[in-house]
């Protein structure tokens, strides 16, 4: 696989993943059912992970702005649902999920654009 096949898989991994957070933004679980939001939950990590596995060696902005875009927006029904609550009665498998996953596909996000920005580039003389 050359490095321009690797870079267009992992750009359209990273949309991917944007794409299945998107319903999360629009009610998740409650609108989209258990079954089919968490189904949509675990493929759009599954997916970031992927996408910064395969753009290990290559230097993008573009994947490192689609992820932490998806880390935001999957933490966005999660820190709503936890504002709506009473600090003090937090169960676990629930909305704390969400912010927690959403952290780390925003950590990816963030881990690849350093990675970029820290690349040391050879110009041809």
């Amino acid at each position: 696989m050359t490095n321009n096949s690797k870079l267009a898989l992992a750009v359209g991994l990273a949309a991917a993943a944007l794409a299945l957070v998107l319903p999360n933004l629009a009610g998740g679980i409650a609108v989209l059912g258990l079954s089919l939001g968490t189904a949509l939950n675990i493929s759009s990590l599954v997916l970031s992970a992927a996408a910064f596995a395969v753009s290990w060696k290559q230097r993008s902005f573009l994947v490192a702005g689609l992820l932490a875009a998806a880390g935001v927006i999957y933490m966005i029904p999660g820190l709503v649902a936890l504002a709506s609550i009473n600090f003090a009665v937090i169960v676990f498998p629930g909305p704390i999920l969400g912010v927690i996953f959403g952290l780390i596909v925003f950590g990816l996000g963030v881990a690849k654009g350093i990675r970029t920005a820290r690349a040391v580039t050879v110009a041809p003389h």
